[in-house]
C-alpha cells in the first residue's frame, strides 16, 4: 500500500520516492506460513496446486520499472531459481514452508 510519496529535487535532476507500507501483506503471509505449506485443494480433496507467495503490486511495479533481471525472468519465464532468489532478498511476500 502506497504510504507516501516524496520529491527530491537535484539541480536538473527530480526525483520521485514512493513509500510503501508492507505490513499488512507481511503479516497475512506470515499467518498462511504458519497454517502449513500452501497447498490448495479443489473440491474432491485433491491438491490442485501451491500458492507459495503474495508479490504485493506496488514492489511488483517498482522492480519492473528498475528492471530487475530475477523478476523479468521469473514474471516471463517463470524461472524457479529466479523466484528463490527473490524470495530470498524480500522474505516477507512468502507464503508457503518448504520447498520450491
Amino acid at each position: 500500500m502506497l504510504a507516501g510519496q516524496e520529491i527530491i529535487e537535484n539541480g536538473d535532476e527530480v526525483r520521485l520516492l514512493n513509500h510503501i507500507n508492507t505490513d499488512d501483506e507481511e503479516r497475512i503471509n506470515w499467518e498462511s506460513v504458519q497454517s502449513g505449506k500452501g497447498f490448495i485443494h479443489d473440491s474432491k480433496g485433491n491438491i490442485a496446486g501451491r500458492h507459495i507467495a503474495n508479490i504485493p503490486v506496488e514492489e511488483a511495479a517498482m522492480l519492473r520499472a528498475v528492471y530487475d533481471i530475477d523478476f523479468l525472468s521469473f514474471d516471463m519465464n517463470g524461472d524457479k531459481n529466479a523466484l528463490r532468489r527473490l524470495l530470498k532478498r524480500f522474505p516477507h511476500w512468502r507464503c508457503a514452508e518448504g520447498r520450491i
